[in-house]
């Protein structure tokens, strides 16, 4: 158990690293010379990442080292290191230059991958890359040398090599200017119990070393210069929640059981099969997404039949009974483009994704689907189709499904016939079609993140836009009702997965909305766990009714923060404190803030709650 996601302390700002890489032409006598250097520079680097992942699984186990795997592999990937060699041979460019752009090359390619897990391993592609670069070019390591005491860092980033190198008895928390929550540096934070707050733009600028900053990691906000009021609230709340660490652990293994009686499934979000038993510890009642798009990315031939059946397996066999949804790949055209033959788009989000992908590639997903039904053999199996926007999307994937289950049998090869086959609502085409979709999907899992964005017609990962991105907006509450009011007429049910299910005070207006199922990440499960047992579910219903009546998003921000925030414990309140109340403006959920003057804050930002229960091993949730 690790201590919370608050803390207050003296800023220590990291300056940004500065590894300025510049084209020089290498004479022919030097360029051996030149590559020995390179070759080098990856044994030093190589060194450096062993000391690390090995002290990382003295400190959070194997499962959290294995991250820094991905790393020693990069290093060692073989079509890297021939274009390299090539690119100095041949151009006879120097080491460095020609390195910085192979790897660029790469980053740049996960960097327009729709999935945020997925787009966050460009992270990991950089940091491996200064690694490098800085033996080549004999830079010197930042450092936190001047680090004399307890600190809050200011930055502009941190790779997960250098948040594993990050001295806890040093570090309060850490506040980084670029970054998501799936991101390895925040995943290693986790694990090690330190609060961060990511993504806030300006925090350079913001603040100078000595100033004393307050770190909210569950709101996602931080407080330059706090007042002496306002950072005895920060204070009481940080006792209060170690006190209330235990509280999450001890609930782990009960049901996400209402006050009146109503059960919630709750599941959890995985991306590889090694975050399986995460998912148990965490107290998940099964897999309600498990992303397959890893088998298809940064690779140049289709994942096998056998490779995708073993991985299916092993997380059906370790979820013991458990249900496990399988969602068909979610790509679009211009990710896999290397072995589909599929050409760029100028709009991937409207464009060649999810299910219309796998129908236009029909080996590729027959191949899938065979794995999936291979996997029910080992127990509770469901699949789940992505970005359905028509029945006859729907229909023509079943009539796939329906030939792969009749050469199965045919075969005589051992599956489930029974497992049920659902799809993700993402799309108001899908909601307003909802009626005609239950009659041949057997659940419906609402994609919430594209919902709002295809809801509210704004791309959720342009910054200009992000004060338009509002889970709250009565158009998105109304369309989640609408789909389960539709799933429930056909005797369907309905879970939500996105970060709406993954907030506890939204979490418990989508009980109001009459959702079935919660899937969540595995280091929101507790909490939203903590939150659906804290309300009722017929008051969580009243709720919801006065919000679909709503005419915009900020009266149901007001509800929202009046009804549900006083139902929550006090560990998931915004803001509470006793015995003062804090104001209505400072009570809003922090994304939607009118922030003081000292306060820096940024619309959706990402955080990394340490104080969760099995924070340990959140860190094994990629690598």
């Amino acid at each position: 158990m690790t201590l919370t996601g608050i803390a207050v302390g003296p800023v220590f700002r990291l300056e940004p690293e500065q590894l300025a890489v510049r084209e020089a032409e290498i004479e022919a006598c030097d360029l051996d010379h030149e590559l020995q250097a390179f070759r080098d520079a990856l044994d030093l680097a190589r060194h450096d990442l062993t000391a690390i992942r090995d002290g990382i699984a003295a400190e959070l186990g194997q499962d959290a080292a294995a991250i820094y795997d991905a790393h020693l592999m990069l290093l060692d990937d073989p079509d890297m290191l021939k274009t390299v060699e090539s690119g100095v041979r041949d151009r006879r460019r120097n080491a460095a230059w020609v390195f910085q752009g192979v790897m660029g090359s790469v980053a740049a390619r996960f960097d327009q991958v729709d999935d945020e897990y997925l787009r966050e391993r460009r992270a990991d592609i950089l940091d491996v890359e200064r690694r490098v670069l800085r033996y080549l070019l004999g830079a010197g390591r930042r450092s936190l040398g001047d680090l004399k005491a307890p600190a809050i860092i200011v930055a502009h980033d941190l790779g997960p090599s250098e948040v594993a190198m990050l001295p806890r008895d040093k570090v309060l928390a850490f506040v980084l200017e670029v970054g998501g929550r799936t991101s390895h540096g925040a995943i290693v934070a986790r694990g090690r119990g330190i609060p961060a707050v990511l993504s806030v733009k300006g925090a350079l600028h913001a603040v100078k070393t000595g100033d004393k900053v307050a770190v909210d990691g569950f709101a996602g906000t931080i407080e330059v210069n706090p007042d002496e009021a306002r950072a005895g609230t920060f204070q009481r709340r940080l006792e209060r929640l170690r006190l209330q660490a235990g509280s999450l652990q001890s609930m782990l293994e009960q049901p996400a059981l209402t006050l009146d009686g109503r059960r919630i499934e709750l599941a959890a979000n995985i991306e590889l099969p090694g975050d399986a038993p995460e998912a148990l510890e965490a107290g998940a009642d099964g897999i309600g997404l498990f992303r397959t798009e890893f088998f298809y990315l940064n690779r140049v031939d289709r994942p096998s039949e056998e490779e995708q059946y073993r991985a299916y397996r092993d997380v059906t066999e370790t979820m013991a009974g458990r249900p496990v949804i399988f969602r068909t790949m979610d790509l679009g055209g211009d990710k896999v483009a290397s072995y589909l033959g599929v050409t760029h788009e100028t709009n991937p989000f409207l464009g060649l994704r999810g299910i219309r992908l796998a129908l236009a590639s029909p080996e590729m997903f027959r191949t899938q689907i065979r794995a999936i039904y291979r996997a029910s053999a080992h127990g509770k199996v469901r699949m789940m189709f992505p970005m359905v926007s028509s029945v006859e999307e729907l229909l023509r994937a079943l009539e796939l499904r329906d030939r792969v289950l009749s050469e199965l049998k045919r075969d005589h090869v051992p599956h489930d016939p029974e497992v049920e086959t659902g799809i993700m609502i993402e799309t108001p085409s899908a909601v307003w079609m909802a009626d005609a979709l239950a009659k041949h999907a057997a659940f419906f899992s609402i994609g919430s993140n594209d919902l709002i964005q295809y809801t509210l017609a704004m791309d959720r990962d342009n910054e200009r836009l992000a004060h338009l991105y509002e889970p709250l907006d009565p158009a998105v509450l109304r369309s989640i009702r609408h789909t389960v009011d539709a799933a429930h007429e056909a005797g369907r049910w309905v879970g939500v997965c996105g970060e709406m299910a993954g907030d506890p005070h939204t979490a418990a207006l989508l009980v109001g909305l009459g959702v079935d199922e919660l899937s969540v990440s595995c280091y929101d499960l507790p909490r939203v766990k903590a939150a659906v047992r804290s309300i009722r579910a017929d008051a969580a219903a009243a709720v919801a009714r006065q919000a679909l009546a709503a005419a915009s998003a900020a009266p149901v921000r007001a509800l929202v923060r009046e009804r549900i925030d006083a139902l929550m414990p006090s560990y998931l309140a915004h803001d509470r404190d006793e015995p003062e109340r804090p104001t209505a403006a400072a009570a809003a959920p922090a994304a939607k803030r009118a922030p003081p003057s000292p306060t820096r804050q940024m619309p959706r930002p990402a955080t990394t709650p340490a104080g969760k229960p099995a924070a340990k091993s959140a860190a094994r949730r990629a690598r």
